[in-house]
């Protein structure tokens, strides 16, 4: 299993995923993202090593970044003045994102 390369997979994967529910404001929201990337990329890690591991299930896995989901802090939406509901919802879809493509890759 490569991290980096699945790292660039959620990443790419996320941004997409800004562009198609916020086109107009995706190009702002770039920094947001990176942002929550980087302060999670040591816990995502050591979590998807658990999960290429078996020390935790898929639901586990699914759980604990659900933890981070505060941390991703969209700013740039709230200012443009996206209501949070739809904020709520791109964040849970980020975690299912990253979730699905850590999942493909182990299993």
């Amino acid at each position: 299993m490569d991290f980096k390369e699945l790292y660039k997979s959620i990443k790419a994967g996320i941004l997409d995923l800004v562009k198609e529910r916020f086109d107009e404001e995706s190009s702002l929201i770039k920094n947001d993202v990176d942002l929550f990337l980087e302060q999670s990329k040591d816990k995502l890690e050591r979590w998807v090593l658990l999960l290429n591991q078996g020390a935790i299930t898929p639901t586990e896995f699914e759980l604990l970044l659900q933890s981070q989901k505060d941390l991703l802090i969209i700013q740039t939406l709230e200012k443009a003045g996206v209501s949070k509901i739809k904020i709520g919802l791109f964040k849970n879809a980020a975690i299912k994102l990253i979730v699905s493509k850590a999942v493909t890759l182990i299993l």
